[in-house]
C-alpha cells in the first residue's frame, strides 16, 4: 500500500493492486472487530511518488465515538478517527475496487482518493 500526497493536488490518494486492497481491507475489518481502539498501517515510502510530491508513512486508526475525520499529521502519518461504524465504509469501499477504479471517501478536513491500479502499485514498488 502507498499513501501519496502533493500539497497542490488536495486529498492524499492510498495506492495498492486490487489483490493489496483486499488484504488492507481484511486487516482493517479485523482492527474494528476487536478490542482495540488504535491501530497503524505503515505504508511503502520507497519509488517515484510522481506525479504526487511525496509518499506519506502510513494510516494511524483510532476508534472513537463522532464522525469520522481524516489529517495529515506533522510527522507525514494520515490520521483516521471514527466510530466503528463509519469506518466500516472505508472497507466497503476497499472490497468493491477493481483494477483502474477508484473511490472517493469524503471526510474532514481532508477526503481519501482509493485508487485500484495492478500496473502502478508494482511499478512503484519495484527497487
Amino acid at each position: 500500500m502507498f499513501i501519496l500526497y502533493s500539497s497542490t493536488a488536495g486529498d492524499p490518494m492510498l495506492l495498492d493492486s486490487p489483490r493489496g486492497l483486499r488484504e488492507f481491507d481484511r486487516e482493517f475489518r479485523a482492527f474494528l472487530k476487536s478490542s482495540l481502539t488504535r491501530t497503524s498501517f505503515p505504508a511503502i515510502t520507497t519509488g517515484d511518488p510522481g506525479p504526487e510530491s511525496e509518499f506519506l508513512a502510513g494510516l494511524r486508526v483510532e476508534k472513537i465515538q463522532g464522525p469520522s475525520q481524516l489529517r495529515l499529521a506533522d510527522d507525514r502519518w494520515l490520521e483516521l478517527t471514527g466510530s466503528a461504524h463509519d469506518l466500516a465504509q472505508l472497507c466497503k469501499a476497499l472490497s468493491e475496487l477493481d483494477d483502474g477504479d477508484h473511490h472517493h471517501w469524503y471526510t474532514s478536513p481532508v477526503s481519501l482518493i482509493i485508487e485500484a491500479d495492478e500496473w502502478r502499485a508494482n511499478r512503484e514498488n519495484a527497487p
